[in-house]
């Protein structure tokens, strides 16, 4: 049983360690500066806040053998029907000072990489020699990722990997993550415009936005390539980062990109 009082080990450089924990401070002061005046913008931030919250949770197991960081932050009446203004105030209080609170924890963390020691666990070792030549697939509810998968194995003959390749059932979606994290040698994370906010624009799935961050820590941003299909919004993740653009529901069309980026990795 692992100690949870030893002093974590990093699983990733210092600097890709601190580039995605950065991210994520600047994701925590952005929702901290979030100005709230009603019931919903209160509860959207809460929901916000929340999956910010599992977000880190999940990023810090996959840089660290032991995470640093506290499950502390349980703010939970973001959901509590709001009586009255002087609650509301009240509330909006409570919820920015957790968050405040996430951000320096985040930072703190920052601050201590240097004193944190970079390893390989073994079983990291064992799948760096024998088993971590898959492809990672990442997708939302769209079938097309099966033709991508398709193209992969069938043209390329190469290995994938994918959430549901093998059942999760009774596992924690951290472990099944990690699991994937361990022997993908690169990933290609589908966006499709999936989730409707707003403003009537259309976003990528949350998971597949959840495993962009996670495999741009682990991977590095030149291995872990977003196809962005037209009429998807893109996030802070992948500013300024090239991506492999295609048209609505013709990802046949991002074939030949790929084909490039795996001779380029020196994968095929």
């Amino acid at each position: 049983m692992k100690d949870n009082n030893s002093n974590p080990k990093l699983l990733v450089s210092k600097a890709e360690a601190s580039e995605n924990i950065r991210e994520q401070i600047d994701k925590g002061k952005e929702l901290y500066t979030v100005q709230i005046s009603s019931e919903l913008e209160y509860n959207n931030l809460c929901h916000e806040r929340e999956k910010w919250v599992d977000f880190n949770q999940d990023l810090c197991k996959s840089l660290f053998d032991n995470s640093p960081l506290s499950s502390s932050h349980g703010y939970s009446l973001g959901f509590a029907r709001i009586l009255n203004n002087t609650l509301l105030e009240q509330n909006i209080e409570a919820l920015k000072k957790d968050i405040g609170s996430a951000v320096n924890e985040l930072e703190s963390i920052d601050k201590r990489l240097d004193l944190y020691e970079e390893t390989i666990p073994n079983t990291l070792q064992h799948t760096a020699n024998n088993d971590n030549n898959k492809i990672f697939i990442g997708h939302g509810g769209s079938h097309i990722w099966r033709e991508l998968k398709d193209f992969i194995v069938d043209t390329l003959e190469l290995e994938y990997e994918e959430f549901n390749r093998i059942s999760p059932a009774g596992k924690a979606t951290s472990d099944r993550l990690k699991e994937m994290l361990e022997v993908s040698r690169i990933a290609f994370l589908i966006m499709t415009g999936e989730d409707e906010q707003a403003d009537g624009s259309l976003r990528a799935r949350e998971n597949v936005i959840h495993e962009v961050g996670l495999f741009q820590g682990k991977l590095g941003f030149e291995r872990a390539i977003i196809l962005l299909e037209k009429g998807c919004g893109d996030f802070s993740n992948i500013h300024g980062i090239t991506y492999i653009p295609f048209p609505k529901g013709n990802i046949k069309a991002a074939f030949e990109d790929i084909r490039q980026v795996l001779e380029r990795e020196s994968i095929m």
